[in-house]
């Protein structure tokens, strides 16, 4: 899925430059969790 791929980009790019930065690595947490979230909620009519 191309929206998990961006995310995935996204979330490592931000780690990697901001890894020394703990309220930053606070804020990747947070953003993971709402993509997870979002993704749940996008996923939840598809049968697998």
């Amino acid at each position: 899925m191309v929206g998990v791929d961006l995310k995935t980009k996204m979330v490592k790019s931000l780690r990697s430059a901001t890894s020394d930065k703990e309220s930053m690595n606070r804020q990747i947490l947070k953003l993971h969790k709402s993509f997870k979230e979002v993704e749940k909620v996008l996923n939840r009519g598809k049968g697998k």
